[in-house]
């Protein structure tokens, strides 16, 4: 009788702790609902969108050139110049491909040291590639992290973003760019995992009837870069009505590469020092101030400087504003909709969208802030609770 009374209990216990698992993990719906049973869509948490959030604004200057960026040899006297600059929007993306370019450039003229001028993410990414393979480094540069323009980028995994004007798209520059982006999205990837560098994140692209004001289509661009060879990068997804938490129809996913900034610029400068590379603080006015260099190979990654340095006049700035709410660490998702986007940092959730071109001004403008206020605002309520 006793063992029967303790096969009962064991029963009703698991079938307790059964029924309790059933109801921490499915949603009911009431009877007669027309609904599917099973809501599949992810509970997202929402932005905190306010004006007394914002903790920053900045206007940066993309290094913008109308044939694209340029990787090539130059002889000036007897320097060697080996450029890497004009990257428009797509600089993180392409910074260890292009990097990699320019090293093999220097490669053929067999120095033993060189020099890097510019300090951003193509001059750091430069200068490490070198070391790498060797060479002794100095990096020359007015301004250090924070006070260069690679600072005040977005930070996301974007090859294709004002790289070039399409019409002067070439096979030769096609080339170079599909080289340039495998070996940058490969040298990512192995970063994962390291204080957060280098992360994925769910990307949400909420698409609306009115058609966005931006002029520059990177999507077609995008479509004539890459070949049937480069599916490397997960592709968008369009969500179904129980996959999909906003109320619109036409909503596409995507895991995207999401760049650390801060962490990330402090790593590339710490390995450099500690390769052995020096860094000096120099403003270089005209080319006799690179001839002054004591280095006969140089690496030049100057980006915007270029036009005055050098007098490439394909290249022009196209500024980007972006405003920053205090940090939320629970958002691991990014959205964007009618040009407007917000992306979860470490340094904070940061708003951005605007792309003005042969704009100089570095002011923030309150009306664009405000926009993208407005936006995020809209997009927080068409979040399914």
């Amino acid at each position: 009788m006793k063992n029967h009374k303790r096969d009962f209990l064991k029963k009703a216990a698991l079938a307790g702790i059964g029924t309790a698992s059933l109801g921490a993990c499915t949603h009911y719906l009431p009877t007669g609902s027309t609904a599917n049973f099973y809501i599949n869509h992810p509970k997202l948490p929402k932005v905190m969108v306010s004006k007394k959030r914002i903790i920053k604004e900045t206007v940066g200057l993309r290094p913008f050139r109308q044939s694209g960026p340029r990787v090539a040899l130059q002889e000036l006297g007897n320097k060697t110049i080996a450029h890497n600059y004009g990257h428009g929007g797509s600089g993180w993306s392409l910074s260890w491909g292009t990097a990699m370019l320019a090293a093999e450039l220097i490669e053929k003229t067999h120095p033993k040291t060189i020099a890097v001028i510019g300090c951003g993410i193509s001059g750091l990414s430069t200068a490490r590639t070198l070391q790498n393979k060797g060479y002794h480094v100095t990096i020359y540069t007015k301004d250090v992290y924070p006070n260069v323009t690679s600072a005040l980028a977005t930070g996301t995994w974007s090859p294709t973003s004002r790289l070039l004007n399409p019409d002067r798209l070439t096979p030769a520059f096609a080339a170079m760019f599909q080289k340039a982006c495998q070996y940058s999205y490969d040298a990512f990837q192995r970063l994962l995992g390291i204080q957060h560098m280098v992360d994925w994140m769910e990307s949400y692209s909420i698409r609306q009837e009115k058609p966005s004001t931006d002029s520059y289509n990177h999507y077609s661009l995008h479509d004539k870069l890459f070949t049937s060879d480069m599916d490397f990068y997960p592709s968008s997804t369009l969500l179904n009505r129980r996959e999909n938490p906003f109320k619109r129809s036409t909503v596409y996913r995507s895991p995207t590469t999401i760049f650390n900034i801060p962490v990330y610029m402090k790593m590339l400068r710490d390995d450099f020092l500690l390769a052995g590379g020096k860094i000096e603080i120099k403003t270089f006015n005209r080319l006799e101030d690179i001839d002054n260099l004591p280095q006969q190979h140089i690496a030049n990654c100057t980006g915007l400087g270029s036009l005055e340095l050098f007098g490439d006049e394909e290249l022009m700035p196209i500024s980007g504003q972006l405003a920053f709410l205090v940090p939320q660490p629970e958002l691991r998702y990014r959205a964007s909709m009618g040009g407007v986007y917000f992306i979860p940092r470490q340094d904070g959730v940061m708003l951005g969208g605007n792309g003005i071109n042969n704009n100089w001004d570095t002011t923030p403008d309150a009306t664009v802030t405000d926009m993208y206020l407005e936006g995020v605002q809209e997009m927080m309520r068409r979040l399914r609770s």
